[in-house]
């Protein structure tokens, strides 16, 4: 064989070797996101074993993909290997810095570790991102890093931040009104309590609140109307229990 055809050989097996390479990385790819797509589900469902199985193949065939990690991570801190979390998130962070939703997720891993200042700088980060689309879950999470800190001024600047991105957010309406009630606002509580029903109509949580905070303010008749709310959506509830003893002792 001459010189020339050794090369031409050479290449054309050079070619079939990167053609061979680039269709195996593909197929490598779909899996992977196969195994992400159930292990999302599992997570969705609950059923955790079968989210860590299947998003730890994920991983496997295709490491490089932040979402990945992310979901794996959630995954892990679900489960209570918060140790595991952690590594997942910054694995994500790291393949994606602008992936928001590892910083979210891990900083609710700091609030669950009650690390309220590690917290904050995640949430912080994550809203950063100015293509990220849900800001109102970093700002809620910093906010209630505030509230556990005992800065509620802080934590209802956060809260406030969280409804002009999604003013039916029904979650920072209801921290907001617990911020409100420790600082002695009680007038506010009683509106942020009433905000969060408006837009959740089955917050439990909220409607008790309610009805606590116009016992406070001697607002009779609103308690009790609060309180008849959280025994018809769950009388046989630890909260409907109470929503019971209150209106027996009101009226």
């Amino acid at each position: 064989m001459n010189g020339k055809l050794f090369r031409i050989v050479l290449a054309g097996l050079f070619a079939a070797t990167l053609t061979s390479c680039g269709a195996s990385l593909e197929k490598r790819k779909d899996q992977a996101d196969i195994h992400y797509r159930l292990g999302e589900v599992h997570l969705r469902e609950r059923s955790i074993a079968d989210a860590l199985k299947e998003l730890t193949k994920a991983v496997e065939l295709y490491p490089d993909n932040a979402n990945y990690h992310n979901a794996l991570g959630l995954a892990y801190f679900v489960k209570g290997m918060n140790a595991e979390a952690y590594k997942s998130f910054d694995r994500a962070i790291s393949i994606d810095p602008k992936l928001s939703d590892a910083r979210l997720n891990k900083s609710a891993v700091y609030l669950s570790e009650r690390k309220w200042d590690n917290a904050i700088e995640e949430s912080q980060a994550a809203v950063k991102n100015i293509f990220y689309r849900t800001p109102e879950l970093a700002y809620n999470n910093i906010g209630w890093a505030f509230h556990n800190k005992g800065d509620y001024g802080r934590a209802v600047e956060n809260y406030r931040l969280a409804l002009q991105a999604n003013a039916n957010y029904a979650q920072a309406h209801y921290n907001m009104g617990l911020s409100y009630e420790k600082a002695g606002r009680l007038k506010e509580a009683v509106e942020s309590y009433r905000a969060a029903t408006a837009v959740s109509p089955a917050y439990l949580d909220a409607y008790f609140n309610l009805g606590m905070a116009l016992v406070k303010v001697k607002d009779k008749a609103g308690a009790l109307k609060a309180f008849e709310k959280v025994i018809e959506l769950a009388p046989g509830s630890d909260k409907g229990l109470s929503a019971k003893e209150y209106i027996n002792l009101i009226r």
